[in-house]
Formats: structure tokens, sequence, C-alpha cells
């Protein structure tokens, strides 16, 4: 009995398997959405954890200076206690000379790696100069590299890049000086860890003669927390200890907010789709009314009946999770590289090459899916199991009036949930969470509001049409008639199109405030960067100083440091009276005497900084330093788009003193607008005659920056563009089951209108404007749902994300384009569904219909 009920049920899946196929797609896509932003926010997550993980080995805690370096006497005497798991590292970002690529110098000692950093102990297996069969690699001891200053040991794949191989020269590029080293051997990839594709190893001698470090960087060492505790009270001033998953927390915590907005993107457009299933079956329901009236009739139970209905939404979410893990496999592998250069330029450099597939996240898609398939059933199910039998088995029109019903009873929840998430966000906690909570709610609440009002505006129009022709009437009618099938899709077209207008008024508020602060902030004419935490080399600044037209010049030196509050940019910066105009302040420009507070010591806090740490001018923001900790006072908040974590700026002087760094890493050289592409041109013929074995000097415009940020910020929101294309084709494809089903669901009167004279041409005509009327009144209510949308994701999510602040500013033009575009989908959706009607058999449709 149960198979023959099982068959039966799915003879509707036969009759109209394209509603079954645009069910399963539409589902099917919302899971590769998700699983596509999940793999690769992991997969780009979990590569910058497993490189310092790697890095870091099986040390329990780290020993670093606050701004300085660990001295030498340290190791000693934390050997003299017994603690022999411990190894001195040295880490530093250094240029390649010949390409300018950016590599991790790493200073090892090879004989106290065996308990921390396995792989780097022993023999491995590799190819060093001294060998003539490359095709059998000997082992190699990374303990050659003992005593040996000019000699390191690179990766094959890193060999590869650079073209280098052993006995090769390899030129590094450290604070402006150029170092002459040796490529001893190639170790081979399969015995590395992830993320050491950029990793140059030498012995720490080597190191320190390299980098001109008297110290070391950090101490690794293993120890209980007792033994640690202890430790941590005998360090002397200026050092610390930490345990290296707190820190490794605390630098992996500066994506946190991107990958949250990304993956709430992606669960809007699984909301989508569980809306396509939701639409899908309540028209099956309604197509198997008379025969499930019939079942009941013949003795089977409601809950045999539920039971195999909620089974075959089930085995549809596990179909479409199945389709859409392998999508999202794919799409993932597509979005990676893109998202991993947007971490890159924002938060940390990461490498990764292939996604990893976590078997907890393609469980959680699939259990996604499924529990969505089986939500979506509940009201469907509801209403045919709650039909009274010899209702079910008439030929009446109970089935078309419980979604009417249905819409007329959700308009109380709606408005109710649309207060509820609007409280939420204004009232309510402060978390980045609750202000998705809040956001959700109001979206999900809209959805039950959109078919509402689309039912009054049709009957407006109805009552203006009062004197129109016949036919128009009857299309303006029948579309408000059969809301209660379409009015799903409508809103889900609605949703689709105001994250489109949303996402995008934000992007191009954003684009434009980005804009402006640029212009704002450059007031140099030509720029001068060493590149990453490079210095530059000695009398170049005093060189670019002389240059004829200097009118005057800034100096800048960056680093990060990470205080208890988490990581934070400081900027040490020498700064001409005409470039304090630069500064946008948002608090403490009222104050006469703020520039000679910044160069008495105190500190301008960039707006994400004052927004994570709750920082207000007067405050105190607590800094870690050689000589210990050093309260240093807001002087003021200005403006920055430059780092989501937060930039706290002093005076160079104050940097100084504080850190003991004297380099510089970037001069402004200000001078009349006309002079810049002069002033470049002789600064580069400097460099070229008198700095010439200086590798990853970096000369530009204030123009060619601005337009270098542009694009960078074009890449960073390049992976919103492909979301808002797939929740876009999601709801596409509820527009077209939603009319595909109202075709069949209307074929009876269809054919009746042809029997009574109407072309199949003009009966087709006619579908395809109810279509549009359909697009266009998504497109109308979307645009005050994206204009809200819009603000909440400014005023709400930017600020607790990363604390920016900016002016709403509407794309009109692709405002337009989203509402035309809904109306031409929705165009196009009705084309197939207006094609089948006009050409079915008119004599099977008469005598079929109703069933």
């Amino acid at each position: 009995m149960p198979s023959r009920l099982v068959l039966t049920l799915w003879n509707a899946h036969r009759r109209a398997p394209g509603q079954a196929l645009l069910m399963l797609l539409g589902l099917a896509l919302s899971v590769a959405v998700v699983v596509a932003i999940d793999l690769a926010v992991d997969s780009a997550r979990g590569a910058f954890l497993e490189s310092r993980r790697a890095l870091s080995g099986a040390a329990t805690h780290q020993i670093t200076a606050d701004g300085g370096e660990v001295p030498m006497p340290l190791l000693a005497e934390l050997r003299a206690q017994g603690l022999w798991r411990s190894a001195p590292l040295i880490e530093r970002e250094v240029l390649h000379a010949g390409s300018g690529a950016r590599l991790r110098l790493l200073g090892i000692e090879p004989l106290s790696e065996a308990a921390l950093r396995p792989w780097l102990a022993g023999d491995m297996g590799g190819r060093s100069d001294e060998e003539s069969a490359p095709l059998d690699p000997a082992p190699i001891d990374p303990g050659a590299l003992i005593g040996r200053n000019d000699v390191v040991l690179l990766s094959q794949r890193l060999a590869a890049r650079l073209k280098l191989a052993p006995g090769d020269a390899l030129t590094l590029s450290v604070d402006g000086r150029r170092e002459a080293l040796r490529v001893l051997a190639l170790l081979p990839d399969d015995r590395l860890p992830s993320g050491s594709g950029d990793w140059v190893l030498a012995d720490i001698a080597a190191a320190q003669a390299i980098t001109g470090l008297e110290g070391f960087t950090r101490i690794d060492l293993i120890a209980d927390e007792a033994r640690a505790a202890a430790i941590a009270q005998s360090l002397p001033q200026g050092l610390r200890l930490v345990a290296t998953t707190e820190q490794d927390s605390q630098l992996a915590a500066m994506s946190g907010a991107f990958e949250i907005n990304l993956k709430a993107l992606s669960l809007l457009a699984l909301l989508v789709g569980v809306f396509v299933v939701f639409q899908t079956l309540s028209f099956l329901a309604l197509q198997r009314r008379r025969l499930i009236g019939l079942l009941r009739a013949l003795g089977v139970s409601n809950r045999e009946l539920g039971t195999l209905m909620l089974g075959e939404a089930a085995l549809v979410g596990a179909l479409a999770a199945g389709i859409g893990i392998a999508l999202g496999i794919a799409l993932g592998s597509v979005l990676l590289q893109g998202l991993a250069r947007s971490y890159g330029e924002l938060f940390y450099r990461i490498e990764v090459s292939a996604l990893s597939l976590s078997p907890l996240l393609l469980g959680k898609a699939a259990a996604l899916a499924i529990a969505g398939a089986l939500v979506a059933v509940l009201l469907p199910l509801r209403d045919a199991l709650g039909v009274p039998v010899l209702d079910a088995l008439g030929r009446d029109s109970a089935g078309l009036r419980a979604p009417e019903q249905r819409l007329r009873a959700l308009l109380l929840p709606a408005v109710v949930l649309f207060a509820a998430g609007l409280m939420l966000i204004l009232y309510g906690p402060q978390g980045l969470f609750w202000g998705f909570a809040g956001l959700f709610a109001c979206l999900i609440a809209a959805l039950g509001l959109i078919p509402w009002a689309a039912g009054h505006a049709l009957g407006a129009l109805e009552a203006v049409l009062r004197d129109a022709p016949v036919r128009w009437r009857w299309l303006i009618a029948g579309t408000r008639r059969t809301l209660g099938r379409t009015g799903i899709a409508l809103a889900a077209l609605a949703l689709a199109i105001a994250t489109v207008i949303g996402m995008s008024s934000m992007i191009h508020s954003f684009r434009e405030a980005l804009s402006v602060w640029i212009d704002h902030s450059l007031q140099a004419q030509v720029y001068l960067s060493a590149g990453g935490r490079s210095a530059l080399p000695e009398g170049l600044v005093e060189a670019a100083e002389a240059l004829e037209g200097v009118e005057g010049i800034g100096l800048n030196r960056r680093s990060q440091r990470l205080p208890e509050s988490g990581p934070v940019e400081v900027v040490g910066l020498q700064l001409p009276a005409q470039g304090r105009s630069g500064f946008e302040l948002i608090a403490g420009a009222d104050d006469p005497d703020l520039w000679s507070r910044f160069a008495a010591g105190e500190a301008l806090v960039s707006e994400p900084l004052s927004q994570r740490l709750r920082l207000a001018v007067g405050d105190v923001f607590r800094m870690p330093t050689p000589q210990g900790q050093v309260d240093l006072r807001v002087a003021a908040i200005y403006r920055d788009y430059s780092s989501p974590q937060g930039v706290l700026t002093l005076d160079l002087a104050r940097y100084q003193q504080l850190f003991g760094d004297r380099a510089v890493g970037a001069l402004a050289l200000y001078a009349p607008g006309s002079e810049a592409a002069r002033l470049k041109t002789e600064l580069e013929a400097l460099i070229a005659a008198r700095f010439a074995e200086h590798a990853g000097l970096q000369v530009v415009t204030a123009g060619e920056i601005r337009a270098i940020s542009l694009e960078v910020f074009a890449r960073t929101f390049a992976i919103t563009d492909v979301l808002r294309l797939l929740a876009g084709l999601i709801a596409v494809v509820a527009v077209l089951g939603a009319l595909s089903a109202l075709a069949i669901e209307r074929s009876r009167e269809f054919a009746l209108l042809r029997a009574l004279g109407l072309a199949p041409v003009e009966l087709s005509r006619l579908q395809r404007v109810q279509g549009a009327v359909l697009g266009l009144i998504a497109g109308l209510a979307a645009l005050p749902l994206g204009l809200g949308l819009a603000v909440l994701l400014i005023e709400v999510i930017n600020r607790r994300s990363f604390g920016w602040s900016m002016q709403l500013d509407l794309p009109w033009a692709q405002i337009a384009s989203a509402i035309a575009i809904s109306t031409l989908a929705a165009v196009l959706a009705a084309w197939w569904p207006a094609r089948r009607s006009a050409g079915a058999d008119l004599s099977r449709q008469l005598r079929g219909a109703g069933a």
C-alpha cells in the first residue's frame, strides 16, 4: 500500500515535470550559493590559520616584544630553567629584487626545531646544488644552514615561480638594502605545510645579519598553564607571553565581519530558494486536491498522507542539496582566488590554491536544504489535509481560495514581525548578529506584505480601467484573482530586485564616499613607498626633498601592533602644514590646539577604531611598547576607509620614541598640482641614478593612487556582483515556476476563451502582458524595500561591521535598470507558459481541466 501511494502521488510530477525541475533548480541554486560562499570563506580563513599553525608548530605560547625585538639572552635563561622545548624565530617581510614579489624571510635555529616544528627538523627529501641526480632527490638537512650566512632554502613551488635552481643567486631587498644570497637547496612541496609558498628559510644568525636585528622576532615554546604563568611573571618590561591560539584568533578575527556579511547574503539567496519550493508544493497540493480527497475517502489516514508528503519534501531537499553542493563546489573554486585577493588587500596575506572541502560545511548545506524544503511544505500540507473530503472531491474553487485567505491571515503577523525587526535594530543589542537578525525579520515580513499590497494596487487599477476593453479588464482581474498562486513568486522576485537595489545603493554610496575621501586625503602630488613593511634607503628622503619645486615633505612609518584590544595599525606621521587638511575630522575639529597636542604625543584615531573600541575624544588608548604600557590620549577622530580594524596615528617623533623604529616607509612630496608629472619623472630618475640597487620602490602620483584604490574597491565587491546575479536568477526561476503552474491551473479558462474566438496569438500576448504586470509590480514593490535595505546596510550593518559611516547616494540609473530587468525577467518567464497555452490541444483542455 505505501509504495502504491507513493507512485500515485508522484504521478503529479510526471504530468508536470517542468515544475519539479524548476523546484529542484531554484533550491539547488540557493544551496550552491551557500556552499560556494562557505567553502571559499572557510578555505581562505583555513589557509591563513594553517599557515600560522605551521609556523608556530606545536608551540603553545610565544614570547613577543611590544614594538621591538626579543633579546637573545632570554633564550639562554629559559633553557637554564629547563625549558628546552623552545625555539627562536625571526619573521620578516622582504622583497625579491628581481620580480618585486613579497616573500617571508624565516630565520630558524634547526637544532631547536625537533619538538616544535618537526617538518624543519632532520632530513627532508630535496635537492641541493651539490647533487647531480635531479630525478632522485636526496635528503636535505635544514641543519646544513648552520654557520652559513649566505645560503637559504626555498620550496620547489617558490623556486619555480622565481625561476631559480639550487646554486642560483637570490637577491633580497630588506629595508631598501640589497642582500645577495645563494639557494642551497629546494625543499619538496609535499613535505612542507600549506601556506609555505612564500617562505625563504635561513639560519637564525644569517637572518639577523640580513635584517639587522640583534635579537629575535619571537620565541616559541611549549609549556603548561602553570609554567606559562610563571614565565609571564618573570618577563622583563616590554616582553609578554601570549597563547598561540589566542594570537592567531585575534588576527583571524579581523576578517570576521566581512565573512558574516558574505554568509548573510548567501542565506538571503537560500530564503528565495525556499520560497520557490513553497510555491511549487502549494501548486502540487492544489493539483492533487481531488486525488488526496479520494485517498482519504478510501481510508488512507491524514497521518499516512502527511508522512508521504513530508518524505517527498525531504527527498526534494536531498536531491537539491546534492545538485547544489556540486554546483557550489564549482562556483566556490571560481570565487576563491578573488576572495583571497580581497583578504590580502583588506586584512592579511594568504596563499590558497584549492578549496578545502569540509564535510561539516557540506552537511550543513544539505541540512539547510532539507530543513528548508520541510518548512516550505508545512502550509501546503495543512491546506491539502484541511479541506473536507467532499469539497476536495468536488470541482469548486476551495483550493484556490485558501491561498488568498492565507495571504490575508499573514498580514497581521507580517506587520508585527516588521515592527519587531525595526525595534531590534533600533533598540536591541549592538552586535552584528542582532543587526542581521533585525534585517532578516524585516525582509521576511515584507514577503508577507508584498502580495497583499499588490492585490490592493491591482484592485485600484481594475477600478480605473472600468471602461477599458474587456480583455484588459479580464487580464487585471485575473492577475489579482491569482495572486494566491503568484504572490509568493512576486514576493521572491521583489526580494531579489530589492537585494540588487539595496546592495547597489550601498556599494555606490561607498564608492562615492571613498572617492571623495581619497580626493580629500591626497593633498600631496607625488608619493614614494618602499612597499609592504620595508624602509626607504638612507639618503633618499633628503635627496627627494631637494628636488626642484618641492614645497613640503611628509614622512610615514606604518606597523601593526597587537594590544589586548586586538590588532591595530599604528602610523607615525611627519606632516607639513599643507597636509593637515587631508584629515577629515569627525570629532575634535573645533580644538584650536589640536595639532599642538598631536605634536606633543596625543593620538588621532580613525573612525573604525573609535567604533570598535568605543573611543571618544579625551579617552585613553593603552598601547604596549618596549618600555611598557603607554597611555595615549585621543585628540581627534577622523574618517578613514583604509583599514577595517582601525588606525592610530601618532606624530613620527612620538612613534620613534615609543617603538625605537627610526626607519621611514613612505614619503609624500607637496608641490603645485601642475608639477606632479615632472616631479614624478625626476624622482624616478633620482632613484635610477642613485638607488637602483634597492628593489620595490614605488613612485605614484595622487591620480594614480586614486585609480588603484578604486580598482581595489571594484575587485573587493566583485563577489557581491556574482551573488546578486544568482539571487536574481533564482527569483526568475520562481516566476517561471509560478506562471507555468498558473498556465496549467487556468488551462480550461484559456481553452474557453479560445473557443469563444480569442486567437492563440492574442492569448499568448495577454499572458506575456500579465507577466510584465507582475514584473513591474515586483519592481515597484522592490523600490521602497531596496531603499530601506540600503539604509539599514549603511547605517547599521556597515557601522557594526567595519565602523565606516557614509551618506546614502542613490544610483538612479541602476535602480531604473533593476526595475526594467524585473519586468523583462517576468516577460521572459511568461513566454514559455504562454507559448504552451496558445499551442495546446483545445478539445483536450476543455475535456480534461478541473478533473
